[in-house]
């Protein structure tokens, strides 16, 4: 039981947008072989997707790379689980649950990071990735959109690096679903806090503001249209730091 489980994590953990087709069909036959013969866990869906959705994420802020290379793949595999017949009866509110269990670790490492420092940020990036896609997609509570996310990433005097980029991810990806919700005073603030923190470095030293300088993040967008496929929303983003 225990290499089927470790088999079908690893197809998570190796999902590519050549090979997803074939993953996926791999997923569902051995799972249902596996649940045919053996005991496999109800949950092993979600802690499959859970435990391996940073290993193909190719995070490196170090080089200036905090976007998740494959989590559009990871939304799309849980939707593709809730959806398929076999799978969905130990799928259902995957999303959803999913969605809150980042949440939560959002916010723990948001308050870990700043007050530790140091502490390795790649899950929090890989987090902040998924946030930002599932806001777009509706698996967010509009509460959480409007009143919790990007207030933790600026409830401190100053912005920590990790709040930097996460503000920048979350603009990236789903700045139309957060202008579309939190007040604008809130969004204001945010990128007052980005401007100040762009400032206070020189191009010559700063490697984070590089980062975010060739970045296009947008000050007023439209609402971007929600699908229910799973894919990444697209829309159309102004510059707002200039080189």
């Amino acid at each position: 039981m225990q290499t089927i489980e470790e088999a079908l994590g690893f197809v998570v953990g190796e999902l590519s947008d050549e090979n997803y087709a074939e993953s996926l069909a791999f997923y569902r036959f051995w799972s249902e072989t596996g649940r045919t013969y053996l005991e496999i866990p109800s949950d092993q869906i979600f802690d499959a997707i859970w435990n391996r959705r940073g290993a193909m994420s190719l995070i490196d802020p170090n080089c200036g790379n905090i976007f998740h290379a494959s989590a559009h793949l990871i939304i799309r595999f849980a939707n593709d689980a809730e959806s398929y017949h076999i799978l969905a009866p130990q799928s259902s509110g995957l999303q959803d649950r999913l969605c809150a269990r980042t949440l939560r670790e959002f916010s723990s490492d948001n308050l870990l990071i700043a007050r530790y420092g140091g502490r390795d940020a790649a899950s929090f990036y890989t987090d902040v990735n998924l946030i930002a896609h599932w806001a777009n997609l509706g698996h967010v509570e509009e509460a959480a959109i409007r009143n919790h996310i990007l207030q933790s990433l600026i409830s401190h005097p100053k912005l920590y690096t990790h709040q930097v980029f996460a503000l920048i991810i979350l603009f990236k990806l789903a700045g139309a679903t957060f202008e579309a919700y939190v007040d604008p005073s809130v969004v204001g603030r945010c990128f007052e806090h980005l401007k100040a923190h762009s400032a206070a470095y020189s191009p010559e030293y700063d490697q984070y503001v590089t980062g975010y300088r060739e970045l296009r993040i947008a000050r007023q967008v439209r609402v971007p249209c929600v699908s229910k496929g799973g894919h990444r929303t697209k829309a159309n983003f102004r510059g707002l730091f200039k080189k």
